[in-house]
């Protein structure tokens, strides 16, 4: 019967050699299939994330069936849905503005940056957060995820500009919303 470890506990902690933790790739880029390998050139990093780091939230409805007289006698999923919070804080990383507010809506020319606001829906793309705790590490990759929500951006004086993001993780060509992939140097996972 196994017991328990302390290797077995981890924290998410950017992955700072490879990025501020967060990367982006238009569709249709090579998808990451462990913790660890070096990723597709199409991944471009979008800068620091804010220090609340990034929330994944999965939510599930669900219906009762209920037989003549009340008893219950099944629950069925209705509804899944997944998604990933985070707040990006470079706020003079073009790549990083054009991930929130749209491709052609961000032009840098003559060392200025252009950002315009508008209707334009933000295209579906994927997205891979790095972590490295120590020897362990840790990678969500999102296959087709969108911007579906931007928060308030606030120009305030001691505060860094920030944009709040929500991304959907919308099913990939496998059916999958988020795929996370571990290390496990050390057998942990196994109980060995």
């Amino acid at each position: 019967m196994p017991g328990t470890s302390a290797r077995n506990v981890a924290v998410g902690r950017p992955n700072l050699e490879v990025s501020g933790g967060i990367l982006v790739a238009p569709t249709g880029s090579t998808r990451p299939d462990d913790a660890e390998t070096a990723l597709d050139a199409a991944y471009v990093p979008l800068g620091y994330v804010g220090e609340d780091g990034v929330t994944e939230t999965s939510e599930r409805s669900t219906e009762e069936i209920r037989a003549w007289g009340g008893v219950k006698v099944r629950t069925v999923q209705t509804e899944y849905g997944c998604s990933v919070s985070l707040t990006l804080i470079e706020s003079r990383r073009a790549e990083t503005l054009r991930t929130v507010f749209g491709e052609d809506n961000v032009v840098v020319s003559g060392g200025v940056i252009t950002v315009k606001r508008n209707e334009k829906v933000l295209p579906h793309r994927q997205w891979v957060i790095d972590m490295k705790d120590g020897d362990n590490a840790r990678r969500l990759d999102i296959g087709y995820g969108q911007i579906t929500e931007v928060g308030d951006v606030t120009y305030s004086d001691g505060e860094a500009i920030s944009y709040e993001v929500t991304i959907s993780c919308d099913p990939d060509d496998n059916g999958d919303s988020l795929v996370e992939y571990l290390t496990d140097p050390e057998g942990a996972g196994t109980g060995e």
